[in-house]
């Protein structure tokens, strides 16, 4: 059974409630089919796509409307799901709540506070802003922080050996974010997560169903949220508004813009975010990023999420599919949770900007 919800017209914040209970398979084909998006059509080849690769969730929301909000196989507008790795945009965003109130900076060495480090020549010169572009030089750490039933991964990151100098090379793997958890915890001398409910969160109405910890308690900070695609909406107008100013709170729009920017080490990614800057480039290579972090030497400095779509497309990236896509230029934000393999980057986005 699939279920969806579409408001061509209303705000997203009174779509209308009314579900269709049993649609007939195929059907989706014509969702996209009644309306069209600023400078380019939302296609039925779009959302066939998603949805022939384990849609739980679609949501595509552009000049102050939701156009679209589709659940299937089990979604719902108020079930949260594991999001994955975008876990660590929404840390990033807490991160730079806490720099917006000089809790830390972004140049400055988290050896200051991570004294274990001082004594190590390359480890004492790694900076919060290495941590977030996952260019600190420490070993990816996978085996280590993932094991099953791990006592302190906090432990475990600080612990982990540098293989790199820190800045010069993107090594994807959860060590980086885990190293900034514990930055942020001592930083903040309570539980960063408590901070970004606070910061962040609490003031957006996103509601975490649940939040990966290891056994004595500490959240992960790279994978691991369970947020509803309405949360990840939430999230994801931060992002297109290039910051986001509460008197309680404050996400710069100068820490977005950084992000937009990359890293030397890799142009696709800035500061949690993966980009699609390199679009333009002649020589520019389409790659799903699920499949580039699994090849041993991916061509980051000329590769993009998708050459049809915006080069400001910026994205959040989680396994099997889980992904916010956000264009500032279109006013554009697509939410998109599944279960299952096979989505890619390239093709989804190929189909939707036609």
């Amino acid at each position: 059974m699939m279920r969806m919800r579409i408001a061509a017209t209303a705000p997203a914040k009174s779509a209308p409630a009314g579900e269709c209970s049993a649609i007939k398979s195929g059907a989706f084909m014509l969702l996209f089919a009644s309306f069209c998006v600023q400078g380019f059509a939302a296609a039925d080849d779009a959302a066939r796509y998603s949805a022939g690769h384990g849609e739980r969730a679609l949501l595509v929301w552009q000049n102050g409307r939701l156009l679209m909000e589709r659940y299937r196989e089990g979604g719902s507008q108020a079930k949260t799901e594991n999001v994955y790795s975008i876990t660590k945009s929404l840390c990033a965003l807490g991160t730079f709540t806490a720099i917006s109130r000089n809790v830390l900076k972004l140049d400055e060495p988290v050896s200051l506070t991570l004294t274990e480090w001082r004594n190590d020549s390359r480890k004492r010169r790694i900076t919060v802003r290495d941590l977030l572009n996952q260019t600190s030089g420490l070993s990816p750490g996978f085996r280590e922080i993932y094991t099953a039933n791990l006592l302190n991964k906090e432990k475990a990151a600080l612990e982990l050996p540098i293989v790199s100098t820190p800045g010069e090379a993107f090594a994807y793997g959860p060590s980086h974010y885990e190293a900034l958890e514990v930055l942020m915890a001592r930083k903040l001398d309570r539980s960063p997560l408590t901070w970004i409910a606070s910061a962040l969160f609490n003031p957006l109405g996103i509601k975490p169903g649940g939040w990966r910890r290891d056994r004595v308690g500490n959240p992960y900070f790279s994978a691991g949220a369970q947020l509803s695609a309405r949360d990840l909406l939430a999230a994801g107008q931060v992002v297109r508004r290039e910051g986001w100013n509460r008197i309680s709170s404050r996400v710069p729009s100068s820490l977005i813009r950084t992000a937009a920017l990359g890293s030397a080490a890799n142009p696709m990614y800035g500061l949690g975010f993966w980009l699609n800057r390199c679009a333009p480039e002649k020589d520019a290579v389409e790659c799903d990023v699920e499949e580039a972090i699994s090849s041993r030497r991916p061509a980051w400095a000329r590769s993009c999420l998708s050459k049809r779509a915006p080069a400001d497309l910026i994205a959040m990236v989680g396994s099997h599919g889980q992904r916010v896509y956000i264009s500032a230029s279109q006013d554009l934000i697509i939410v998109r949770l599944g279960r299952g393999t096979g989505f890619r980057d390239p093709d989804f986005l190929r189909a939707f900007f036609r």
